[in-house]
């Protein structure tokens, strides 16, 4: 038994986005590593994957990546936009320390958050809700830079408005 064969006339149908195709995704996610990571054709020339033997290592990587596309997209003098997830979210305290050392400012980021919690409505918790996404991006990325944060205009959350 698995997702694939027990999906239709499931509470789920109809649920993921059209387009999904879930005999693909699970061929993807049950990958060999080897096989994970050899080159495929639809890949951008410059993408290579990078392992991680940990969690730890994962925020690392990613906080620091995160941190360099910013530092390289400022001293190319152009915006740059980012989207970002609220989980997990052990990258940003990286970010924010290799963004912090170096002294890079952010002013020329746009984030845009790829979660928020809502009601069927559409409404959305409140910005200084501790269970808001919004929050918890204040908190982990955008308050912890200081002066050198992504100014307030250049923040999008998934909001109803």
């Amino acid at each position: 038994m698995d997702l694939i064969t027990t999906f239709a006339g499931s509470m789920m149908e109809g649920f993921l986005p059209r387009g999904w195709d879930l005999a693909r995704i699970d061929r993807l996610a049950g990958a060999s590593p080897a096989e994970a990571v050899r080159r495929q054709p639809w890949w951008s020339p410059h993408f290579e994957p990078v392992g991680c033997a940990s969690l730890a290592d994962f925020d690392t990587f990613m906080g620091h990546e995160m941190a360099r596309e910013i530092l390289l997209a400022k001293q190319a003098g152009r915006p740059l936009v980012l989207i970002l997830p609220v989980g997990p979210m052990g990258m940003y305290r990286w970010a924010v320390y290799f963004l912090t050392e170096w002294g890079v400012s952010c002013e020329h980021v746009h984030g845009f958050n790829m979660d928020e919690w809502s009601d069927a409505q559409g409404n959305t918790l409140p910005s200084d809700n501790p269970g808001a996404f919004q929050y918890a991006m204040e908190q982990a990325l955008y308050g912890p830079l200081g002066k050198l944060t992504v100014p307030a205009g250049q923040r999008h959350f998934a909001l109803k408005n």
